[in-house]
């Protein structure tokens, strides 16, 4: 697995194929093209209203469908066996396998929005990396937002589109997560960094400086499976939030459960009267702000090793204060952090498993992901053959055809 992109315009051909095999018109279908994402710096802050900096990566899911009367949706996966099928007037009541929930998600966030009778879906979705650390789930959710929007005539403003996201994961599937992901596959732009106000949900493109050091993203795989429903990610949100109403009680301040909100006085005055775990959350959060705004200008001046240096102390922060992680994302990390040409690397996926992101010069990526496949696999025998290795760029977000549509 050399690189993330190359084989788009190839596997929005095998769904068309399947689709029209399916009894599809292929004369009415359509492609959305739906970007995974990778976050630099800004581990575990979007949900305390804290900044990030993201951007979505040429890795994709791709939805094609094409729109039916009636209400139904009915969905097959490359990844996944099984088939798909709820009404989009009660998607809540759907059945069938595990990884439908994030199209019976997205039909329950637009169902105040839908026409009656609602226009349903006949698709098929894939992606080459599900569950693998750089925010498939969002990625899926937001084809599916996008897909049943342009099946019912519904114009999403992007910002609309981020918050239906982060509702659809946090009061539907469960997932107690901020608006990072859906911010950066929406807006992000090619070649540049999404700086992210996950209070307000607004962001800004940062450019890097011109005549800056080329770079690409080198993704590692641990081989190790992960699924953020089932790990602590939701106990360390309510850590945080326990955090931040015991600060501003000791502050004085107006109540909040945002360490985000809070300013760094707060931070630094009353910081030890913390109990030991909710100091370690409120000691990450804090600092990785300022990682965040620090990590802009350095991206800004195209000063890229310095920037490499606040994603490797992003992650030992992860590790330290925020404890997530696994040994194997910990050995993945140091092998990265000493392979040459890697300026800085991170875990990716609120590092309870999955993969961790570095970023790399151009002229040594491939060169870096052997050398550090071979260091990790040869630390960790027994993940031999099961970690992998991307070498990704910068992307544009979502979009329905995405340049990829194929001829009728």
């Amino acid at each position: 697995m050399a690189a993330a992109g190359s084989d788009l315009a190839q596997r929005c051909a095998r769904q068309r194929r399947a689709l029209i095999e399916g009894g599809a018109a292929g004369g009415d279908l359509e492609i959305v093209v739906s970007p995974y994402r990778v976050c630099p710096i800004g581990a575990h802050s979007d949900h305390q209203h804290a900044p990030v900096l993201a951007t979505a990566i040429d890795a994709h899911t791709v939805l094609s469908f094409v729109g039916v009367p009636g209400g139904e949706v009915t969905l097959t996966s490359e990844n996944f066996p099984g088939v798909v099928r709820f009404d989009l007037r009660a998607p809540e009541a759907g059945a069938g396998p595990e990884w439908g929930r994030y199209a019976r998600a997205a039909g329950w966030a637009l169902r105040e929005r839908m026409p009656s009778p609602p226009r349903g879906l006949l698709g098929r979705v894939g992606g080459p990396l599900p569950g693998g650390g750089l925010s498939s789930s969002a990625s899926v959710l937001l084809a599916y937002l996008t897909g049943l929007a342009h099946a019912n005539g519904l114009a999403l403003a992007p910002r609309e589109l981020v918050l239906l996201s982060r509702r659809a994961e946090n009061q539907f599937v469960g997932l107690a997560s901020g608006v990072l992901d859906p911010a950066a596959i929406v807006a992000s732009r090619r070649g540049q960094l999404l700086a992210i106000d996950t209070r307000e949900v607004r962001w800004e493109a940062v450019p890097s400086a011109p005549g800056a050091p080329a770079t690409l993203f080198l993704v590692v795989f641990t081989g190790t499976p992960r699924s953020l429903t089932g790990t602590r990610f939701n106990q360390r949100v309510e850590e945080c939030r326990r955090a931040a109403r015991a600060l501003a009680q000791l502050a004085g301040v107006p109540a909040t459960g945002f360490l985000g909100e809070l300013p760094d006085a707060v931070f630094e005055a009353h910081l030890a009267q913390l109990e030991p775990a909710l100091r370690r959350r409120a000691r990450h959060v804090f600092t990785e702000r300022a990682r965040v705004l620090h990590g802009i200008q350095r991206w800004r001046c195209g000063e890229l090793a310095e920037f490499g240096s606040l994603m490797n102390e992003s992650c030992r922060s992860s590790l330290e204060n925020y404890e997530t992680g696994s040994p194997e994302l910990a050995c993945l990390q140091q092998v990265l952090e000493a392979t040459p040409g890697v300026l800085g690397a991170r875990f990716s996926g609120a590092g309870f498993g999955g993969c961790c992101v570095a970023l790399v010069e151009e002229g040594a990526a491939q060169e870096a992901r052997e050398r550090a496949l071979a260091e990790f696999t040869r630390r960790l025998p027994a993940l031999a053959g099961r970690a992998t290795a991307l070498l990704a760029q910068g992307e544009d977000g979502v979009a329905l055809g995405g340049g990829f549509r194929p001829a009728a």
